[in-house]
């Protein structure tokens, strides 16, 4: 059976972690210790859209305690703790392990690659809207969730087909891609334009469409994104902008990103893997690119604030 390490145990990890325990894969949290006491003490629960509350039962290890190699990593933990995460799952990357970053952004596979060396990092684009809600339970706001999966090199080979094969059970989408690093350049260009919007206008999207301006808004904010992936060399194709678009711009939607929500709610952000690596991208193609700019500024403003 495939072992699989969830590396964290927040809103994306806790969430695809319990729902591949609960299908029956070999699943073990690395968390940190007063985390990993209290999971294995009463579990994971998970809230699903309709309310329905559900408690599991999971395996956890710590930095300390992590001695052996794993099948597959799913590193789950945010853009800004990715150094830390990669130091403390070294013990589990064998010389058959495949490291899955279930993250936003891109720059995290240059540390991957440099901490392990590239041919054990695969792409992963997960999509999933969750939240842990103040008792510890992890939310999920609506239905769908999957995660898609692939080569680098853009072939499908025997590892990905293994994974997908070992996650199928499980309450979610698994997907083997041939274009996995496209896929996490347009989960990028969702994230950023989605979060660079909302902070900068102050509201989910159905609270600025409505306004004077708002959807204008929205539209120049897509179109600044999407300029610094066609000079990245990673232009988005026409069904990826056309959902963007169709997402950022729905009437009466409540949808807003996480990069919105921890704004809002007053916790730290992904300013930098997220607005900030897009900005510095666009300052080396001489693009103009004044609302992301905007928004890297207002969010970096926040993180001083909470320091």
């Amino acid at each position: 059976m495939m072992r699989v390490l969830v590396v964290g145990a927040g809103a994306v990890g806790g969430h695809f972690g319990t729902l591949l325990a609960r299908a029956g894969v070999d699943v073990t949290f690395l968390v940190r210790g007063a985390r990993a006491k209290r999971l294995r003490s009463d579990g994971i629960t998970l809230v699903s859209p309709d309310g329905t509350r559900t408690t599991t039962p999971v395996s956890t290890v710590t930095a300390q305690t992590l001695r052996e190699p794993f099948d597959v990593v799913l590193l789950a933990v945010k853009s800004t703790a990715v150094a830390a995460a990669l130091e403390d799952a070294a013990p589990a990357v064998g010389p058959d392990t495949s490291i899955v970053p279930l993250l936003n952004g891109i720059d995290h596979l240059d540390a991957i690659g440099a901490r392990f060396g590239t041919r054990h990092a695969l792409g992963g684009v997960c999509l999933v809207a969750t939240q842990v809600d103040t008792d510890g339970a992890i939310r999920q706001l609506t239905p769908p969730a999957s995660i898609t999966v692939g080569e680098l090199s853009g072939f499908v080979t025997h590892r990905v087909e293994a994974i997908t094969e070992a996650f199928a059970p499980a309450q979610f989408e698994t997907v083997a891609s041939a274009t996995i690093e496209q896929d996490m350049w347009e989960k990028w260009l969702f994230m950023a334009t989605g979060g660079a919007a909302t902070v900068l206008l102050g509201g989910h999207v159905g609270q600025i469409n409505p306004v004077e301006d708002g959807t204008d808004a929205i539209r120049n904010v897509i179109a600044e994104t999407a300029s610094v992936l066609e000079a990245a060399g990673h232009p988005a194709r026409d069904d990826a902008l056309a959902q963007v678009t169709s997402t950022l711009t729905a009437p009466g939607s409540t949808f807003a990103t996480s990069l919105y929500r921890d704004f809002r709610d007053n916790r730290p952000t992904e300013v930098e893997p997220l607005i900030g690596s897009l900005y510095r991208i666009a300052a080396q193609h001489s693009l103009s690119v004044p609302l992301l700019r905007a928004a890297a500024v207002r969010l970096r403003v926040h993180e001083a604030g909470l320091a």
